[in-house]
């Protein structure tokens, strides 16, 4: 019983740190690209036009990671290994994405793709292993479905710091540093701290 409570906290705070990080660059990356970046109209469109297409090719990437965790045999688990490898490597990927790289036109938009396609797989990955690990916290199907409520709301919580604060937050950081592109790439450190803090 102690196990799964303490299963229940654990499980629900690491999605806290998960929605901050998948939030960022879910609803702002786009505003960190057009505000602040200032990407012209042809790098625009070629970036949408990347991101389209990686959207359609993650149907086909989730049923693949499924396989590869339900498969992974290790001393920590099928879970573990893909939760950490997953945050990690969706971290550095998401700093380059808001970071101020000395890149204009096609090098940009090049590096932005790779980027942009490792942070989506990695994140993914993630994801997918992260979720996946709930059934195997609790044998009882009450206690799972209580783990996975609160496992939202504690989601929620991390989605909404971001939806909320990301403004106030990067104004005040840029008046400090003098600098808006800087303020959000601190902004994204601080938060790929926290998606790594609460995986912890």
């Amino acid at each position: 019983r102690e196990m799964e409570k303490r299963n229940k906290y654990c499980f629900g705070l690491g999605t806290v740190g998960r929605d901050m990080f998948y939030t960022l660059e879910s609803m702002f990356l786009m505003t960190y690209l057009t505000e602040v970046r200032h990407l012209d109209d042809a790098m625009l469109a070629a970036v949408g036009g990347l991101l389209t297409v990686l959207r359609i090719l993650d149907a086909f990437n989730d049923p693949i990671t499924g396989i590869l965790i339900d498969n992974t045999r290790s001393r920590w688990g099928k879970f573990k290994p893909w939760i950490v490898s997953g945050a990690i490597v969706a971290c550095v990927c998401q700093l380059l994405l808001f970071a101020q790289l000395p890149l204009t036109g096609t090098a940009y938009v090049v590096l932005f793709g790779i980027c942009y396609v490792l942070w989506d797989i990695s994140f993914g990955v993630n994801d997918i292993a992260y979720w996946s690990l709930l059934p195997a916290l609790s044998t009882d199907q009450a206690q799972r479905e209580k783990m996975g409520a609160f496992a939202r709301i504690c989601a929620n919580i991390g989605m909404y710091i971001i939806v909320v604060g990301v403004i106030p937050i990067t104004s005040a950081i840029g008046e400090a540093v003098g600098s808006k592109q800087k303020a959000w790439f601190i902004l994204a450190i601080g938060v790929c701290a926290m998606m790594l803090l609460f995986q912890l």
